[in-house]
């Protein structure tokens, strides 16, 4: 069943003109370059793709247990999504779409592990707050976002703009940089290999779950025994 509400994109899209329209001229006027610089560096990466095998990792959830994806992915197909942290308000209402769509993606067969920088105790507040029945993952220093290719330096010319926003990473993320994933998800079937990769330079553009229940469904209908074909008598 699908939630009865807005999509994902409306809200993203209504927050940012919301937030736009109180940014100084001269903030905004950083954005979109600094959105173009990252969209070009992405080109140079080396990101899995569909097809390829996804990074095995290990890492902390908000409860302090270890999470393995290989682990995860021996009890059915695995839905990464990484944020950039609590902080984010794109990313908080990331989460809580992802929340509202959970039942349809457990329908659909599929699991889901959300992953930001931020520590572990950081990751318990965050889904307290936001409701969340998923396991949120700390990626100290980035290292599982390093492995996928997706953690990038905040530009230097929005970093005054995340401080006057109460934004301060290196202390947030207790790393000593400004390094966050960009906004990705990638579902992993049980094989390991990526069946579906979005990957967004844009931080207020987020993949809708829709995509991801039917990413799952369509694994469902791959697995299902065909039918046997019987000559024509």
């Amino acid at each position: 069943m699908q939630p009865d509400r807005a999509s994902l994109t409306q809200q993203l899209d209504a927050f940012r003109a919301s937030f736009l329209a109180r940014l100084p001229i001269a903030e905004r006027d950083r954005l979109a370059p600094a959105e173009a610089k990252t969209r070009q560096a992405l080109q140079e990466r080396v990101i899995p793709r569909i097809g390829d095998r996804a990074p095995d990792f290990a890492l902390l959830d908000q409860h302090g247990a270890m999470v393995r994806l290989a682990d995860r992915l021996d009890q059915g197909p695995v839905v990464l999504l990484f944020v950039r942290g609590a902080w984010c308000p794109f990313c908080t209402l990331t989460l809580r779409a992802s929340q509202a769509w959970l039942p349809a993606i457990h329908d659909a067969g599929g699991d889901l592990l959300a992953i930001t920088p931020q520590p572990a105790t950081t990751c318990s507040l965050m889904a307290e707050r936001d409701l969340l029945a998923f396991q949120t993952l700390s990626d100290p220093g980035n290292r599982v976002a390093h492995a996928y290719g997706i953690a990038f330096e905040t530009d230097p010319l929005l970093r005054p703009m995340y401080q006057r926003l109460g934004h301060d990473l290196p202390r947030l993320n207790g790393t000593g940089d400004w390094t966050v994933p960009l906004p990705a998800t990638f579902v992993i079937g049980r094989d390991g290999r990526v069946v579906l990769a979005h990957v967004e330079p844009n931080y207020h553009r987020r993949l809708e779950p829709a995509a991801v229940v039917a990413a799952l469904a369509a694994l469902n209908a791959d697995a299902m025994p065909k039918p046997a074909l019987h000559p024509t008598q």
